[in-house]
């Protein structure tokens, strides 16, 4: 922002500025217990369009602030070309600013509908539907100290595995001594990256921010990346996933979903290790089979009536759903024994300089991430429906 006009910096640290309140605001709403379920989560949604919105705006501003910055550049080291002359004399000047026939164009191009064009008809609606908004249920139930940035290729956690020495002792007889047994959990740093490139045309003639939007789809990818990794990936996978170190219990033939007994028995086998259950993560058919469930002998649900809200706990624990779990399970969890490691949030860096001879935009993203950890095994109880 340092090469912005005054003008276009105040705008954008306004915008900014405006959007703090909203996320305080936000986190207000989030934690203030006297709101429904339904009331918070609209009153959350609204304040998190506003904060995407002033977030654009400032970003919109910056890139103003630049481009005007890069024109009176441009005009002081070559006036010549910013000077009225002879169109005729001056042709061929003029024309090696024009994009040639033959220019090449094979990424986002406003010539090809299903490249970009559809963004750029005569008339467009000057806003899109974002159909997805990424939101990652992995780190959302974790505690905020349990995800640790750090400065080098790998990250080591101290961890004390066992102790023993305590033990009665008779008056004027010896203290015995304690012995502790320490190890570490290895963080190595993985990297999430990807390229996206745009025809300078299609960022300008588009009635979109298209800037804002490839960026912002290329952070909601490298974010459902890591959720799926989070939860699924094999113990040889860059990224370690919970459900490869947890401990899994199958239910017997017949019992085809999870139901709510079954998750207060993993809630029982997490507590009897000294731990306290905080979330449980189910999958999408998991999640409704627990929504659908109906007490014995009778037809009341278990979640309550279906013209209220869907339920939102079971045993007093959130219920996330996840479409990444695999089918027909549930994971009940203490995310508290859950470590994630930050090498490096996502960035994205624009470069116009990598395809300069046509003319295109690069937008690339790059996310260090250090996988999952978990302190026991047993903190995590994955419960699987059978299949038959």
């Amino acid at each position: 922002m340092s090469t912005c006009d005054d003008l276009y910096k105040r705008q954008a640290t306004a915008a900014l500025e405006d959007r703090q309140k909203v996320i305080v605001e936000l986190r207000a709403v989030e934690a203030d217990n006297r709101l429904s379920n339904t009331e918070k989560r609209e009153r959350v949604e609204k304040l998190d369009r506003h904060a995407l919105q002033l977030e654009a705006e400032a970003r919109v501003a910056i890139e103003r602030g630049e481009r005007a910055a890069e024109v009176r550049a441009l005009a002081s080291k070559n006036p010549a070309l910013f000077t009225p002359g002879n169109p005729e004399a001056r042709s061929d000047e003029w024309r090696a600013l024009m994009p040639s026939l033959n220019e090449y164009r094979a990424a986002t191009q406003g010539s090809v509908p299903s490249a970009g064009g559809h963004t750029v008809p005569d008339a467009m609606a000057g806003k899109y539907v974002e159909i997805l908004k990424a939101k990652s249920t992995f780190l959302r139930a974790l505690p905020t100290e349990n995800i640790l940035s750090f400065e080098t290729d790998n990250l080591q956690v101290p961890q004390l595995t066992a102790s023993s020495g305590e033990d009665y002792v008779a008056e004027l007889a010896t203290i015995p001594e304690g012995t502790m047994t320490w190890s570490s959990l290895t963080f190595p740093a993985k990297k999430l990256g990807r390229i996206q490139w745009a025809s300078s045309e299609v960022l300008e003639d588009s009635a979109l921010d298209l800037r804002n939007i490839i960026g912002q789809n290329l952070l909601r990818d490298a974010s459902l990346r890591f959720d799926k990794d989070a939860f699924t990936g094999a113990l040889t996978d860059p990224i370690k996933g919970i459900i490869a170190q947890g401990v899994t219990t199958t239910l017997t033939a017949g019992n085809v979903v999870v139901k709510y007994d079954d998750l207060a028995d993993a809630v029982a086998r997490i507590e009897a290790t000294n731990s306290a259950p905080s979330v449980v993560w189910a999958s999408t058919d998991a999640a409704a089979a627990l929504r659908k469930e109906k007490s014995s002998g009778s037809g009341t649900y278990q979640g309550g009536s279906p013209t209220e809200s869907p339920a939102s706990t079971a045993w007093g624990l959130p219920v996330l759903t996840s479409g990444h779990l695999p089918s027909k399970t549930v994971i009940v969890a203490d995310a508290s024994r859950l470590i994630v490691g930050i090498r490096r949030n996502a960035t994205i860096k624009v470069s116009e300089d990598a395809r300069f001879d046509s003319d295109q935009v690069g937008f690339k993203l790059t996310m260090r991430v250090a996988g999952v950890s978990l302190a026991e095994a047993s903190s995590v109880q994955i419960v699987k429906a059978a299949a038959s």
